[in-house]
């Protein structure tokens, strides 16, 4: 049985934690600070570390600059591999290189696709019908080490950030054991990565504003890609009332040969549909400024609009 020490802090690498403490030795665990949550600010611990107390797992917490302490206590732990899922912060060397064999990164993507903070949401967001998990070794650079298994994940047409994030768990859970059988029979394999290069950036709040213009498809993959953080949004405004905020949750493309571009064209208990540049979005989930999510019907029904008007220009 391999020792593992395991880097992960968000809810996502949980399962894979959960997984190693059954099948390896994890003899320790290496996750981000406690961070305030919620409207109270609680300083809460991460998904990762409340899971490791609970099996008496030591936890390691860096905070602020690295330091050779740190790096010792890894070291001393012995461990013969690490172990890497969104830990959420550039591993130094010596941190990685720790472990007798070194670290296995598990990266959401077919690397050297989408190398970066947000691989799963680019891959939605750029239309993709494929994806998958890299197992890569982890050495200086950006996502850039040599591979040691990968496998393919196809994308459906309904899956958004959440769904495909389930199934890439799935997926990577089961190609991680793979990693820890064939490095407990020493099959240890580092293949370069090949094929075109590309980034996937952390996202920032102005990616979640819709421009009617673009493309009703481009648009529909922008909500699957961002439905959770920063979430894609428009504007609205209520007869008599001033402009609010409106975040899509849901949608789909649909033809549409009426309008202008931004203009409200269809309502039903389907949703609500926007004309775009070349056809038209129907609403199906939306979450109006100051209340929970709902069917865009719902929506439509409260919000004191009319047919022709738009969306984006208040």
């Amino acid at each position: 049985m391999l020792n593992v020490l395991f880097f992960g802090t968000p809810q996502m690498a949980v399962p894979f934690l959960d997984w190693l403490s059954v099948h390896s030795k994890v003899v320790g665990v290496v996750c981000r600070p406690d961070e305030p949550v919620g409207r109270g600010y609680a300083l809460t611990a991460p998904p990762v570390k409340q899971f490791a107390q609970k099996k008496e797992i030591p936890v390691f917490q860096p905070a602020g600059p690295w330091t050779e302490e740190q790096f010792a206590q890894f070291k001393a732990l012995k461990a013969d591999i690490g172990i890497i899922v969104a830990y959420g912060r550039i591993l130094p060397r010596p941190a990685f290189l720790a472990p007798r064999l070194g670290s296995i990164n598990l990266h959401f993507s077919l690397l050297p696709q989408y190398r970066g903070a947000a691989p799963i949401q680019w891959s939605l967001i750029n239309g993709d019908t494929r994806t998958g998990v890299t197992a890569f070794w982890l050495e200086e650079g950006l996502d850039s080490g040599p591979i040691f298994h990968q496998v393919d994940v196809p994308i459906e047409a309904a899956d958004n950030v959440k769904t495909l994030r389930d199934k890439l768990v799935k997926s990577g859970i089961d190609l991680l054991g793979r990693v820890m059988t064939d490095t407990a029979k020493g099959k240890i394999t580092r293949r370069p990565q090949e094929g075109e290069c590309t980034l996937a950036p952390q996202l920032k709040k102005d990616d979640g504003k819709i421009s009617w213009e673009r493309p009703s498809k481009e648009i529909v993959n922008l909500i699957r890609g961002i439905m959770e953080w920063p979430g894609a949004a428009t504007s609205y405004k209520p007869e008599g009332g001033p402009a609010k905020l409106l975040k899509i949750l849901r949608a789909s493309p649909v033809s549409a040969d009426r309008g202008a571009v931004g203009e409200i064209v269809e309502a039903g208990n389907l949703g609500v549909v926007v004309k775009t540049r070349d056809a038209g979005v129907r609403l199906e989930e939306v979450q109006p400024e100051g209340k929970k999510p709902m069917p865009a019907w719902s929506f439509w029904q409260g919000a004191r609009l009319k047919m022709g008007d738009k969306l984006g220009e208040n």
